[in-house]
């Protein structure tokens, strides 16, 4: 699995590039307790020395603020007016849309994408080990953008023993692989209830085994019912401080160190770009550097102005390009069309 580097000038250092990994905690639905496992593995890994960070990307329904301590504030960054600084909590930065609108959101999805696009970059996390990001459930527009605009470097997929819940999340695994973006594994929570020595499941068993059979990736634990956990998330404390001996606190550890250690395999080379003479981008691909004419990139296009193929000028050169995501270029050509979206597998089609 490869990401895409784009080899061009900036002005700006981008946030994101101070972030060493940026990793998607994601179900495809709601109910399964995905805030909760994001806030801590945060937690587990801020025990473990790691710099992390924590994005709420749930418009609609944002709760990491009150699984959260009361903690400094999101503010203007004094050195840079363009930004603002997370909120602070635990020492962990973090922000959510609860930092911002008190109230239910009723917010349309163009606006809640460009939200989700602010938070990407105009807040200075400064050099993180890891930003966590917590996903929305479902897998429409703002997920789309997050994959888009995010640099990800992986997802870890939440479920319930049920295969109610595993249908949704199967999505979820579905839409992350077009993208392009590793999935590490799955985590089952609310997988059972120990009453004594004897172990129980209310919500019956196997979820996640099959999710891992079915994507072949791997189960990266399973977390019991522990009544510590959703206290510590009501009352903003943290699990490792105040219970670290409980039944959960146990497994979000071994967790973390199965999610560490999946994350060392995934693949971290990247596909190299950049412009070539003005009619031609050029691919870096095991090594050697491969040219690519715009014109026969521009023929691809799917938007109404280049469906004609005929109308497309083999004279047509660069004017600027950008990464989508890991898996995909956005070019705008000098004929002044840039609504198309070239996936590198494409690219490596046409060469």
């Amino acid at each position: 699995m490869t990401g895409l580097k784009v080899l061009q000038d900036s002005k700006k250092e981008s946030q994101q590039s101070k972030i060493r990994s940026i990793l998607a905690i994601a179900a495809g639905k709601g109910g399964v307790g995905k805030s909760s496992v994001a806030v801590n593995l945060a937690l587990a890994l801020k025990s473990q020395g790691f710099k992390v960070g924590l994005l709420d990307a749930d418009i609609y329904g944002p709760s990491l603020e009150q699984m959260l301590p009361k903690g400094i504030a999101p503010a203007e960054n004094p050195e840079d007016l363009e930004r603002l600084l997370p909120a602070l909590a635990f020492g962990i930065p973090f922000i959510s849309i609860a930092h911002f609108k008190k109230k239910a959101s009723i917010v349309r999805a163009p606006i809640a994408n460009q939200i989700i696009q602010q938070f990407l970059t105009i807040i200075d996390w400064g050099e993180l080990d890891y930003l966590l990001i917590d996903f929305p459930p479902g897998t429409g527009d703002i997920q789309l953008t997050l994959m888009q605009k995010a640099k990800i470097s992986a997802a870890v997929v939440v479920t319930t023993p049920q295969v109610v819940a595993t249908l949704d999340v199967s999505k979820a695994v579905q839409l992350f692989q077009k993208m392009e973006i590793p999935v590490l594994g799955v985590i089952e929570n609310m997988s059972y209830l120990m009453l004594g020595e004897e172990k129980i499941f209310p919500f019956g068993s196997g979820g996640g085994e099959a999710l891992a059979k079915e994507f072949s990736f791997p189960i990266l634990g399973q977390i019991p019912i522990d009544p510590k956990i959703s206290e510590m998330g009501d009352h903003g404390e943290s699990l490792f401080e105040k219970a670290p001996d409980s039944p959960g606190a146990k497994a979000f550890f071994a967790i973390l160190k199965k999610v560490l250690s999946e994350e060392k395999k995934v693949e971290k080379g990247e596909i190299s770009v950049r412009s070539g003479d003005v009619h031609h981008l050029e691919i870096e691909i095991e090594g050697n550097w491969r040219s690519i004419s715009l014109h026969e990139i521009q023929k691809r296009c799917p938007c109404a102005g280049c469906e004609n193929q005929k109308n497309c000028d083999k004279e047509v050169s660069l004017l600027e390009f950008s990464p989508v995501g890991r898996y995909a270029l956005k070019i705008t050509f000098s004929s002044g069309c840039n609504k198309g979206i070239y996936p590198f597998a494409l690219l490596k089609k046409i060469m």
